[in-house]
């Protein structure tokens, strides 16, 4: 499984999704309004990032529902009241889905309705929003088919739904990719007032975990919370305040690692623990793992913690491909039912490293992250050509390949006449490290973790191959029910784990007896 198949399969399986009977709308999971607004922003991105054929029926279809899901007095994604076949519930948490929807429409699409609906959806927030960071609930006209909310008899739901982190905490990255996009003054206003609360609120100077995300009766998500994180450095580095941009990146070297394990396992939920699996942990989901992939990216590319490649790249490989339903799954389970929906999706877990699971939303937030790591993992500019990530990929510039058995080998063709720089991944044995030119041996200057080739070394079309031994450890995690797991790494790829659940695991099982 390569980046770019792993991708166009999870778009496979969104497209699979859409429910022909309903007018192809994504129907069978939790909400339609989430789904659909987590639709247009993945299906978009991936077109842009590979080239992914939207069929145009279903296109025209979404688009239908997208116009009749907000045809309403505040303009948001809300399901009509009145419908026979679904209950609508009072939910703020896919705002950011409805922002992120309408900036994949301006964005890929140069809609102008999109636009001007985004501008009325945008206005609905700020009109809604206290200045404490409180949702005012009766002002949103959709509240009026809700009598508890009225009364105040808000249920466990309800809190969730409201939640400042799962709602306006979480819309902080796609209003700043919306100002990006479209200029609106609106969405910088909003994402400077929701970006200053969360500073204040949900973020510690030292970069621990705020006591207010993290109590037992906050019913918050770490996906939510990650989201947040990526808001707040996208919001700094837009208006040059490091105070943001610093805050997150001691949060990441203090508190990420207590919240993403090592192999890329993600609880759902953070605060208040509302969903287990079957052994009894917390429910993890791959789109928190997205989230985690996203911010350590996002790290990398505009802060000066390269490091963090080596974070995206590990995820991507122990979590994100180990987990993604595929058709080998299917071959190699003849006694598990596995439904033709489930292949090429993500989603919650039914055990830590084991039950893939699969839903629209989960899908397509790793579609939405995977096509962001796709897109930056080469770049060009006046300095050349430069390769941050060791994935395969083609374009203008250059074409990359991999190929790992006990080492690793990346060959670097470059379609330009430049410079190169190759980054190397910081756990790699530098003593291992060999680098060739059309097979001759070179010994490169390294400046931090990339090797520098000069463009006078090489030609259009040159090879450079790059080699590194892959080294073995061993680790353990312990979950928290007390139950440790064992994994076996060849670089950074998990290739056992031991004990091994069924049915639907993600790695091999680890043999104990040669696990010295």
């Amino acid at each position: 499984m390569n980046l770019k198949e792993s991708m166009e399969l999870g778009g496979q399986h969104l497209l699979g999704w859409l429910n022909a009977e309903r007018d192809y709308l994504p129907t069978g999971s939790w909400c339609i309004t989430h789904d659909l607004g987590r639709w247009w922003d993945a299906m978009l991105r991936l077109e842009d990032a590979t080239g992914f054929v939207i069929p145009g029926h279903m296109e025209g279809a979404m688009l239908r529902n997208l116009h009749w899901l907000t045809d309403n007095p505040d303009g948001l994604l809300f399901v009509p009241s009145g419908l026979d076949w679904i209950n609508p519930f009072f939910e703020l948490h896919s705002l950011r889905e409805g922002i992120l929807t309408f900036n994949a429409l301006v964005r890929y699409r140069n809609s102008r309705w999109a636009r001007e609906a985004s501008h009325r959806y945008l206005e609905t927030m700020r009109r809604c929003l206290r200045s404490d960071g409180e949702w005012d609930l009766l002002k949103f006209d959709y509240a009026r088919y809700f009598p508890r909310l009225a009364a105040g008899h808000l249920t466990d739901a309800d809190l969730a739904h409201i939640n400042k982190l799962t709602t306006h905490g979480r819309s902080i990255e796609a209003l700043v990719g919306f100002y990006e996009s479209t200029g609106d003054a609106l969405a910088l206003e909003l994402a400077d007032r929701l970006a200053h609360y969360h500073l204040v609120h949900s973020t510690n100077p030292d970069g621990t975990l705020a006591q207010a995300v993290t109590d037992a009766e906050n019913h918050g998500d770490r996906q939510s919370y990650l989201y947040m994180l990526c808001g707040l450095l996208r919001f700094g580095l837009l208006t040059h305040q490091a105070e943001y941009i610093d805050v997150v990146v001691r949060t990441y070297q203090s508190a990420i690692p207590s919240l993403v394990n090592q192999c890329g396992w993600v609880a759902h939920d953070l605060g208040k623990n509302r969903f287990q699996d079957e052994s009894g942990n917390p429910l993890a989901n791959t789109e928190s793992t997205g989230a985690a992939i996203r911010l350590a990216l996002w790290l990398a590319l505009y802060t000066d913690h390269a490091e963090t490649y080596d974070d995206v790249e590990r995820l991507v490989r122990a979590r994100i491909f180990p987990s993604q339903t595929t058709a080998a799954d299917v071959q190699s389970n003849p006694g598990v039912d596995i439904p033709p929906q489930q292949v090429g999706g993500w989603g919650g877990n039914r055990y830590p490293h084991a039950g893939k699971g699969y839903n629209p939303s989960g899908t397509a937030e790793i579609v939405h992250t995977l096509s962001a790591v796709y897109r930056h993992i080469s770049a060009r500019d006046e300095a050349g050509l430069t390769v941050y990530m060791h994935f395969d990929y083609a374009d203008a510039n250059v074409e990359i390949t991999t190929n790992r058995t006990k080492e690793a080998t990346l060959t670097v063709s470059p379609r330009v006449h430049d410079n190169v720089r190759i980054r190397v991944p910081g756990w790699a044995p530098r003593e291992t490290l060999q680098i060739a030119i059309d097979g001759h041996p070179i010994s490169p200057r390294m400046i931090g973790s990339f090797a520098c080739i000069p463009k006078e070394l090489l030609r259009v079309g040159s090879q450079i191959v790059l080699r590194y031994v892959l080294p073995t450890r061993r680790t353990t995690e312990t979950m928290p029910m007390g139950d440790t797991y064992r994994f076996a790494w060849r670089g950074d790829e998990v290739t056992g784990v031991y004990p091994n659940q069924w049915p639907l695991p993600f790695y091999p099982t680890l043999e104990v007896a040669n696990d010295a």
